[in-house]
């Protein structure tokens, strides 16, 4: 069996075996820069901030980046400080096999109990996938993002939640492995999309969240490429 056989089926959607494709290779193009190689450290950082400070605006619009790091903004850099060059190796190598116990910690961070909230079925379904090490290296990320914001498995933070552990998931499973691509500013860019897409998954059509979420991803590599030049 294929490793990449959970999902396989994905692929045959729309245009989602393209966009993988190209989410991967734009990606995989960031880490050979030699900055990416030197300075992960800085890279990774700046992308860490970048990703909070959109997630938050993608869950609160009115917020203010310039103002005091509380509210929905504090939650997501809380959130993120998992994600943080400092702390992303750790957190990923407990992700990727006690995924549930990371979910719950970041669900504290974003202001929750970290109890499991809508299916705790659904969820456990979605740590044996992660833990399982057979999915998709580029689909995984997706439907973790997609399950835990579209059924609301983590509570209302489940936004702040959902995206941070795209990234941790693509760390994981090495489409992302040191963290500096930022899919969120093409998500906060085509929000309404992203809405949309979250809706559609939820009543059961997944085509429309895995290419807008693809999409980001290859967006957020350029994004990451922005940040390389700037150093």
């Amino acid at each position: 069996m294929s490793a990449a056989a959970p999902l396989q089926p994905l692929l045959r959607l729309g245009e989602v075996a393209a966009l993988a494709d190209q989410a991967r290779a734009a990606v995989a193009a960031v880490h050979r820069r030699p900055v990416s190689l030197r300075r992960a450290d800085v890279t990774g950082s700046e992308s860490v901030l970048r990703g909070a400070r959109t997630s938050a605006l993608l869950d609160d619009p009115t917020i203010r980046l310039g103002d005091e790091p509380v509210g929905v903004l504090g939650s997501s850099i809380s959130v993120s400080s998992m994600l943080a060059p400092e702390s992303l190796q750790a957190s990923a190598r407990v992700f990727s096999r006690a995924p549930l116990q990371i979910l719950a910690r970041m669900a504290v961070g974003a202001g929750g109990t970290g109890r499991p909230e809508g299916s705790p079925e659904r969820l456990q379904r979605l740590a044996a996938l992660i833990s399982s090490g057979t999915a998709h290296d580029v689909l995984l990320p997706q439907v973790v993002h997609a399950e835990i914001l579209a059924h609301e498995l983590l509570g209302e933070r489940s936004g702040l939640v959902a995206r941070a552990a795209a990234r941790l998931t693509a760390v994981t499973t090495g489409l992302d492995p040191r963290g500096l691509a930022v899919p969120e500013t093409y998500l906060l860019r085509h929000r309404a999309g992203y809405l949309a897409a979250t809706q559609a998954w939820a009543a059961g059509s997944a085509v429309e969240f895995l290419e807008l979420s693809l999409r980001s991803w290859i967006a957020g590599a350029e994004e990451a490429e922005a940040i390389a030049r700037a150093l």
